[in-house]
């Protein structure tokens, strides 16, 4: 109370510096310097905590008007800082029993990954197992294929009905059809059923391929040119393509079995997707066709290479009656191979286009434009009499065929055009004449060179009408000629010695009705060289042993399923 009625020029803080200056300091004096005190001492601490709630701190002026209401406030902030601190713990605090267990976590995670791998493979081979898990359906062929595609079977084949008119300046030789007009209908080439595919990976593929065949029955008279007319029993099933191949890479692959010979262009387009109703006759007698053995290949982005070894190539080059090389590797057993060796290489160079677009000579409207250029070679060297009784033959020895091909294929995306040149250098100590009974008589014709070339250029007159011509050539001579010379004219072989070049012209049109799977082909070819001797008749493809002139016309309608 004393305190409260000092004079009022009498101030607080002189009171409190001098204390002792008033005689009459009291209870009620100390309580207001306490006061004062504590006041001064607790601004500091206001402005720290509203630093750390983030407000700012509270002015002398603040505390003494908030009073209780900020003390209150702050007791509040403190209490949910307490909270959060509680929260915060309890995370912390399992974050650590986690990560005490982190390892057995680790474990687990495994073993179920292990056993969800196993079930998951155990599944998809039942799954490819059972029937109804199959998948099927028809793109360019029909397919069975299993879901994970680890196997698939493709299933397809086409036929070619034809009619064929073949017209003849007959020649004075009774082993040769002397029917000046032959026509009707038939296979203008062939009858096919192909099955291939993959098996365990489509890395391992296969391939069996058949055709129906006229006129291949035994003959039952010798030199009679009806011999093989055996009615409905004449069509018979023959083995063309058997084999399996292994991609190492997808540049590498090893094939065995049964195959076409990496040689002629020509040969290596499939009989489906030829220009003509056939191939050329010069393809015919030089293009090797099939053989048995092993083929290595290597394709890359613009050149591919095969290496064959194998059990020898078809020996068609003076015909089919007269074997200068002496060699049957198709469908022939091993026992029966009479090659001592045979290899065959090609190589390809492709500068532009793409390698599906040279599956076929054509080149369709819109297509790129590309090129293809290839070359290849062959030599053999064969025993033909070590498969028949010696003591019946007049001629015993070897035949060495060495040959060599080069082609190129020019596609401009609506017009094409083919090219290819053969020679064969064949050393013919051994040759022997076909006969349809009885041993074959061995004959000397000494050196033998044979050569020929085609020239096929095409062209689109309509996005599906497309016109082609063909101009082939073929000549051979040989450095012993007197066993042909002096043949009876009714050997089979008498023909050779009265004919001369091949030289025959084909035009022709293609209507492609749905591409290639459904396809018309129509042609007229003519020889405009010498006689068609015996080396160079070609029934099947229309051709018959003829004098100059000889024209035939060919009509066929093709369907691949």
């Amino acid at each position: 109370p004393h305190f409260m009625n000092q004079a009022p020029h009498q101030s607080m803080l002189w009171t409190v510096s001098k204390p002792n200056s008033n005689p009459h300091f009291n209870k009620g004096q100390l309580c207001a310097v306490v006061a004062c005190v504590v006041g001064v001492v607790t601004l500091p601490l206001f402005a720290l905590a509203s630093d750390e709630l983030g407000q700012p701190a509270p002015t002398t002026t603040k505390v003494a008007d908030s009073g209780g209401a900020s003390l209150e406030a702050l007791l509040q902030r403190i209490d949910s800082l307490e909270r959060k601190n509680k929260s915060l713990d309890t995370q912390v605090s399992d974050l650590k029993a986690l990560e005490g267990e982190k390892w057995l976590s680790e474990e687990r995670a495994g073993q179920i990954r292990s056993v969800v791998e196993d079930v998951l493979a155990d599944s998809e081979t039942r799954a490819s197992l059972r029937q109804d898990a199959m998948t099927a359906g028809w793109n360019d062929g029909f397919f069975l294929a299993s879901p994970d595609g680890r196997f698939k079977l493709e299933v397809g084949g086409f036929v070619q009905p034809a009619f064929m008119w073949s017209n003849i300046n007959p020649l004075d030789n009774k082993p040769v059809d002397q029917l000046a007009n032959r026509y009707g209908f038939g296979s203008g080439g062939f009858n096919e059923l192909i099955f291939k595919g993959h098996v365990f990976s489509p890395a391992i593929q296969f391939m069996v391929k058949t055709n129906f065949v006229f006129n291949q029955a035994i003959g039952i008279a010798q030199n009679d040119p009806n011999n093989n007319v055996q009615g409905s029993d004449s069509g018979q099933l023959q083995l063309l393509d058997a084999w399996a191949r292994i991609n190492f890479s997808d540049n590498w692959s090893l094939r065995f079995g049964q195959y076409r010979l990496p040689y002629a262009r020509e040969q290596l387009v499939v009989d489906q997707y030829q220009m003509a109703v056939s191939r050329s006759i010069v393809s015919r007698n030089y293009g090797l066709w099939y053989s048995q053995g092993m083929e290595l290949q290597f394709q890359g982005d613009d050149t591919r290479w095969n290496l064959s070894v194998d059990n020898g190539a078809t020996d068609n080059v003076l015909g089919e009656n007269l074997k200068v090389v002496g060699s049957e590797p198709l469908n022939s057993p091993w026992s029966a191979q009479q090659s001592s060796y045979s290899v065959n290489s090609r190589v390809e160079w492709k500068p532009f286009g793409a390698w599906d677009d040279f599956n076929s000579f054509t080149s369709p409207v819109g297509e790129q434009a590309g090129m293809l250029l290839g070359i290849a070679f062959h030599t053999q060297m064969t025993t033909p009499s070590s498969t028949y009784d010696t003591s019946l033959t007049t001629q015993s020895g070897k035949n060495d065929w060495n040959s060599a091909t080069i082609d190129g294929q020019w596609n401009f995306g609506g017009a094409s055009i083919f090219a290819s040149a053969y020679y064969n250098y064949i050393n013919s100590n051994a040759s022997y004449q076909a006969t349809s009974l009885g041993a074959p008589t061995n004959i000397n014709l000494g050196y033998i060179n044979a050569y020929g070339f085609t020239f096929q250029p095409a062209m689109y007159i309509d996005p599906k009408v497309e016109i082609f011509s063909r101009y082939e050539y073929s000549n051979w001579t040989t450095s012993n000629a007197e066993p042909i010379s002096t043949a009876p004219p009714t050997s089979s072989i008498s023909t050779l010695n009265q004919q001369g070049p091949l030289s025959v012209v084909t035009v022709g049109l293609n209507w492609y009705l749905d591409g290639q799977d459904l396809k018309w082909t129509t042609d007229f070819g003519m020889n405009v060289g010498s006689d068609v001797g015996g080396s160079y008749i070609d029934t099947p493809s229309g051709w018959r042993a003829s004098g100059q002139g000889e024209f035939v016309f060919r009509t066929r309608l093709q369907l691949i399923f």
